[in-house]
């Protein structure tokens, strides 16, 4: 009897360290769904549109540091065409906020980008805003604004630009 427990037990931890040993060695799009924001952000980076248009919700609206403002077919053609290029996106400080299914993301940190629109770069406030009603979440809204580097700013109380 205790022969026949000590094979149950040792044969139930041997099966939980394989499946924690095999979960670890499997792709990364098995695993936990990563977080849409860094998703976002390392699309933008890679121009990788596929992906974007997969994050970005049917109702996707960019706001720009220019103020100007993109859908998400525009937004998406314009790093097609490369009429927007994203050299350099990080962010910290990052916030959040929910309301039922839709969260808010807010924080500070650094952009870069080339477009056919004077683009102001640096420091930025941003704001993301995804919704999670479908069967998985979706980038509603990113807003980017210039901001001027202060102390208060590493708080994520920064002064507009």
């Amino acid at each position: 009897m205790l022969a026949k427990t000590f094979r149950l037990v040792s044969s139930l931890c041997l099966s939980f360290v394989l499946t924690v040993a095999l979960s670890c060695l499997a792709p990364a799009d098995t695993r936990a769904a990563a977080d849409p924001v860094d998703l976002f952000v390392e699309a933008l980076l890679d121009a990788d549109t596929d992906t974007l248009d997969r994050l970005l919700a049917s109702n996707y609206v960019f706001i720009g540091s220019n103020g100007h403002v993109q859908d998400k077919e525009h937004f998406i053609a314009s790093i097609r065409s490369r009429n927007l290029v994203v050299k350099s996106a990080s962010f910290k400080n990052l916030r959040e906020t929910s309301a039922g299914p839709v969260r808010m993301v807010t924080g500070n940190g650094t952009f870069t980008a080339v477009s056919n629109l004077p683009l102001p770069s640096g420091l930025m406030r941003v704001t993301l805003v995804a919704d999670n009603t479908g069967p998985r979440e979706r980038i509603v809204l990113v807003q980017l604004t210039p901001v001027i580097p202060t102390a208060q700013c590493e708080d994520g109380n920064c002064l507009i630009r």
